[in-house]
């Protein structure tokens, strides 16, 4: 009998190439796309959830950003290197410290968004634990089809959330909120199709 519990070999090269584009990404990326991105994403904030939600979003990122900032000024004064590289070392440290803001500060506010979300979330979750409760005391058949694209419209939401995270890009604040609403659709149809005997 085959082995059915391999992992799919298109989730590793699906991973490769994304760490590959990253690696790309942080090699080419000018630093006005960054500090545009930045402002952009600080804009949309504080215009969507108010100055107060932006206020504390930036002031966790900037505590978070202040030892990581630290460590890296002190790891390039060690460095003997020519003037020219040099040069181009401190522009991609100055571009990863702008990228990591970008990912800390998305992080935060997606961490205000599942706060304001969590009771919809889990009562998302619960109803499609009744459904299927339901559904087996009545005798009436599970789909697979429906369990299965629950399942993969999670793994896609969680795909696109990381996305959302690191991408280096202006995108618009409203995608956390839709995407954590489609993470507790997919968990409602996840939950209300698991099979009967499970």
């Amino acid at each position: 009998m085959a082995r059915t519990d391999r992992m799919n070999p298109w989730w590793t090269f699906i991973a490769f190439i994304l760490l590959t584009g990253l690696i790309a990404i942080w090699f080419l990326i000018p630093r006005q796309v960054l500090e545009q991105t930045r402002i952009m994403d600080r804009q949309q904030m504080a215009s969507l959830a108010g100055d107060n939600a932006n206020h504390w979003v930036n002031s966790k990122a900037s505590e978070s950003m202040e030892e990581f900032s630290r460590e890296l000024a002190k790891s390039v004064k060690s460095f003997e290197i020519t003037d020219e590289l040099r040069v181009w070392l401190l522009d991609r440290i100055y571009v990863t410290l702008l990228w990591s803001d970008i990912v800390l500060y998305r992080m935060y506010s997606f961490t205000l968004w599942v706060l304001i979300a969590l009771p919809f979330m889990l009562a998302a979750s619960s109803d499609g634990v009744l459904i299927r409760e339901i559904r087996k005391n009545m005798f009436i058949s599970q789909s697979p089809l429906r369990l299965s694209i629950g399942a993969n419209l999670f793994l896609l939401s969680l795909a696109l959330l990381l996305l959302w995270l690191f991408m280096p890009f202006p995108l618009p604040a409203i995608l956390a909120p839709i995407l954590i609403l489609l993470v507790a659709f997919s968990l409602w149809m996840w939950m209300a199709n698991i099979q009967k005997r499970i």
